[in-house]
């Protein structure tokens, strides 16, 4: 007699987490673009000539240093440790490692892709075509990067280096807001695991520090509303492609186990 087919119970449990997970990203996710939409009302457009404060300015700094080279590997040792330190008799950690990994890589390719692709001007250059120093957003971009460069050092006068600083650093395209698509994936994966975990105050401080990072980058001059919104939905769609689960590591994992 034939052993009828059964579903490990633990097997049904992991998967029945995962889709919890990921309709709390969602749900994280869409928190965010509300929230988003509102700072966006405040901080667009931003009067980018206006005085700044030590401490406004030091503020945006760091929530954008958070989110850029300067500083998002260690906003992403943080969230890996507390969901590390929550976690630590999960199953599933490492495929949720490669599933990070991948959300990571894929999308700053398409960040990079997509800034050459659409070759949108950055907000302040509208500023410094309004100074004079500049005949056209358009025209900075067919400047080198030194050129780039004295044009805004050009402006210090007028715009308060809090915000000078950034502009030189970053002197490429608009669309998309990396910034934004790294947070959009930090929201989506660390707070919908915090979620779905039952850690709303951690999945809250997440969606804020999402907002806060934006609105620096309205606040900075370095995009519109647009670009963090198409951020927002890139990230929810490599989210939704891209699996929490990989059998084949199960396999692999079970072989080594077995040896």
């Amino acid at each position: 007699m034939i052993a009828p087919f059964t579903i490990d119970p633990a097997y049904n449990m992991k998967f029945t987490s995962i889709k919890e997970s990921k309709i709390a990203g969602m749900l994280c996710l869409a928190a965010f673009a509300s929230l988003t939409f509102i700072i966006s009302l405040v901080f667009f457009p931003s009067h980018l000539t206006s005085i700044v404060t030590e401490a406004i300015g030091a503020l945006m700094q760091n929530l954008t240093y958070s989110a850029g080279h300067q500083g998002f590997l260690i906003s992403l040792a943080i969230f890996m440790g507390l969901i590390a330190w929550h976690r630590r008799q999960a199953t599933n950690n490492l495929h949720l490692l490669i599933q990070l990994g991948l959300l990571l890589v894929l999308s700053f390719g398409a960040k990079t892709f997509l800034k050459e692709f659409t070759q949108s001007p950055r907000p302040y250059t509208e500023t410094l075509a309004e100074l004079h120093v500049i005949d056209s957003p358009q025209t900075f971009y067919n400047l080198t990067v030194d050129e780039k460069n004295d044009r805004i050092h050009q402006v210090e006068e007028q715009v308060s280096e809090w915000r000078t600083k950034h502009w030189i650093g970053e002197t490429d395209y608009s669309f998309p807001s990396g910034h934004t698509i790294f947070v959009s994936v930090c929201v989506l994966f660390f707070g919908g695991l915090f979620a779905s975990q039952g850690r709303y105050v951690l999945a809250s401080l997440v969606i804020v520090w999402g907002v806060g990072v934006a609105a620096s980058r309205l606040w900075l001059g370095m995009h519109r509303p647009a670009d963090l919104f198409a951020s927002m939905f890139f990230g929810l769609i490599l989210y939704i492609i891209i699996p929490s689960h990989y059998p084949i590591l199960d396999k692999v994992l079970f072989k080594i186990k077995n040896r």
